[in-house]
């Protein structure tokens, strides 16, 4: 049955993307010519740009992400597919652009305040939107461009359909675990450079586990 797509969600999603415009354009006016567009582990820049392309880059990436994503459903093969999971797609783009606003308001005050990013605080932002992914994955219809495309996935619907379900509780359950962890570490003084392993450690982890079942389990379908 085909979702039909939700107006405050599509609403909600464009607000975000014009926030980060509007963050962009309040920390130009404050901003020093040059800003920074990289930091390093100990949050400390480590490269820089003229302000009119350091605080721009992220909105002009959100907003071109926006209109790929929009334009998705129109260009997938598995157009009808798509169609069907509309709303759990709406779902995806609001907290991947979400995530890009709140780097982006995070690295701005940063410019502003002159104060250091710490790297371990995006690492827990990135756990907890892989967490969020978690939550909103697991009824996504075999398509091209969203979800868990590995060979055994989109040569079965059935492989799409299990691997989505038993991946979706996973990155769910371990995100928030993982937010949890890497928020005690940094509040018990641990520094970037030790969290970071156990970090990619985590992201290899819940993207390897899939794959292989996806694999076994199209051995298994197609054993029957």
């Amino acid at each position: 049955m085909k979702q039909e797509k939700s107006q405050i969600l599509e609403a909600l999603i464009i607000f975000i993307v014009i926030i980060a415009w509007l963050i962009g354009a309040i920390t130009y006016m404050q901003a020093p010519d040059i800003v920074p567009i990289h930091w390093n582990l100990e949050g400390k820049p480590d490269n820089y740009a003229p302000k009119g392309i350091g605080l721009f880059l992220l909105p002009m990436i959100n907003t071109g992400l926006y209109i790929f994503l929009f334009f998705i459903p129109k260009i997938d093969p598995n157009n009808q597919q798509l169609q069907d999971s509309m709303k759990t797609l709406q779902w995806i783009r609001l907290g991947t652009h979400g995530l890009l606003a709140i780097i982006m308001g995070w690295t701005s005050l940063s410019i502003i305040e002159s104060t250091i990013v710490k790297p371990e605080w995006i690492f827990a932002i990135v756990a907890l939107f892989l967490a969020f992914l978690g939550k909103v994955m697991a009824n996504v219809k075999q398509n091209y461009f969203e979800g868990i495309r590995t060979p055994w996935t989109l040569s079965n619907e059935v492989v799409w359909d299990d691997t989505h379900r038993f991946t979706a509780p996973l990155w769910l359950y371990s995100g928030i675990l993982m937010t949890v962890v890497i928020s005690l570490l940094t509040m018990s003084g641990f520094s970037a450079i030790i969290i970071l392993p156990i970090f990619l450690a985590w992201i290899f982890t819940i993207v390897i586990i899939p794959i292989v079942y996806s694999y076994k389990h199209f051995k298994e379908e197609k054993n029957r």
